[in-house]
């Protein structure tokens, strides 16, 4: 009698974290991120980066219904079914992935960090009025200045960034006109003004690094969000390297997080190709079925 009632009530708080605690924490996570989105916009401007968010949170409700469709309805047709399936695998995946990265990524930011180095790559960003660093980017400039201080003064500071086609210099230009008003001195100041991306910030800069010394310890220097992606790509250059983040606005962070999502899974796309293929091998099996 007693093993009954502990299993009636161990299956009562299942059901209960099933069907409404986990249900409510989704949907209050999709209310955060489509606020986010909101305030973004409204601070920003309209863009698809800005954006991101809304149609995660959206993306949220999306797949709650579809579960509760699969729960709630009976007979449905074996294409809708597998649809609301794939729907589901989705969500599934999304979440176990997004929630995995994200507290692994924050892990990695807390690990302590020997700020003990030779050099200190700072990550350029979009300049604002195609010359004037913009706060995100003056952001990491002064964590940068911070390591720097740390360093006692000893560490080169490489500024990495090109110029986009909508800018009158190279991110690097800018970065180091900012360092020069702040009091550092030109001597510690390295350009590093061909990049485009993340990668070839840590390609070029290395290559930059190994004509100066052959053995160095080198910090990078991103916003927060930024720092496991970036981790992941000196790695992948041969480059041993502790990352430091600097904070990052609260209403800029889902859609910066997300794009860092999107960017890390299309980097490993082979498992989600692998799921789609399992899901539609299933879908054929059963219309043949059928």
């Amino acid at each position: 009698m007693a093993y009954a009632t502990n299993g009636t009530i161990v299956n009562t708080l299942l059901n209960i974290v099933l069907y409404t605690v986990i249900p409510l924490i989704l949907l209050f996570i999709s209310f955060v991120f489509i606020y986010a989105g909101v305030i973004a916009i409204k601070r920003e401007r309209f863009s698809l980066a800005h954006s991101l968010s809304i149609a995660f949170g959206v993306g949220i409700w999306g797949a709650f219904v579809a579960v509760a469709v699969t729960i709630l309805a009976k007979n449905l047709s074996t294409i809708m079914m597998s649809m609301v399936v794939l729907i589901a695998l989705i969500a599934m995946y999304v979440i176990f992935t997004f929630s995995a990265l994200f507290i692994y990524s924050q892990l990695y930011r807390l690990l302590p960090k020997n700020k003990d180095c030779d050099f200190i790559i700072v990550h350029g960003a979009g300049l604002l009025d195609g010359e004037r660093v913009s706060p995100l980017l003056a952001g990491r400039l002064n964590k940068g200045i911070e390591v720097f201080e740390s360093s006692e003064k000893k560490a080169k500071i490489i500024v990495s960034g090109g110029q986009g086609s909508d800018e009158n210099i190279s991110e690097a230009e800018a970065m180091k006109n900012y360092l020069l008003e702040k009091g550092i001195s030109e001597h510690n100041i390295i350009m590093e003004d061909r990049s485009t991306t993340t990668l070839e910030n840590m390609m070029f800069s290395k290559k930059i690094m190994d004509q100066i010394m052959r053995q160095y310890r080198v910090i990078f220097v991103t916003n927060d969000y930024h720092v496991f992606r970036t981790g992941l790509y000196a790695k992948q250059v041969g480059l041993k390297a502790d990352g430091v983040g600097c904070k990052t606005a609260y209403y800029y962070w889902p859609n910066a997080f997300i794009r860092e999502y999107i960017a890390i899974i299309l980097k490993y796309k082979a498992v989600p190709i692998i799921l789609f293929l399992l899901w539609l091998a299933g879908t054929v099996i059963s219309l043949l079925n059928f």
